[in-house]
């Protein structure tokens, strides 16, 4: 188990230096936990694969977020199978806001 461990927190400090921004360059786990564990959406197709991730509330972390979709996305990463994979940030809908803009309207 120890091993696997030391493993897995090895894969977190390599995506830490290669897609972060510079920000994070001496960013611990608890730093980075929330954007591993942000739920999404994956959407297969024959080209492509893409991991919509749902947004935080913060709105540094969403830019933070945005950031480090477009950096991994720069990098243009392919899976096993040849297919591209892209991050996304999904638009969450705001009923609220958008009820009020038709009102406006």
């Amino acid at each position: 188990m120890t091993v696997f461990k030391v493993a897995l927190a090895n894969l977190v400090m390599w995506i830490r230096d290669h897609y972060f921004p510079e920000s994070f360059a001496h960013a611990t786990w608890q730093r980075l936990a929330p954007f591993f564990h942000l739920p999404g959406l994956i959407v297969q197709g024959q080209k492509r694969v893409s991991v919509e991730l749902r947004p935080f509330n913060d709105q540094q972390y969403n830019r933070e977020l945005v950031m480090l979709c477009g950096r991994v996305n720069t990098s243009a990463p392919h899976l096993p199978d040849g297919r591209r994979l892209l991050f996304l940030v999904r638009d969450m809908p705001c009923p609220v806001l958008d009820e009020q803009k038709h009102q406006v309207a």
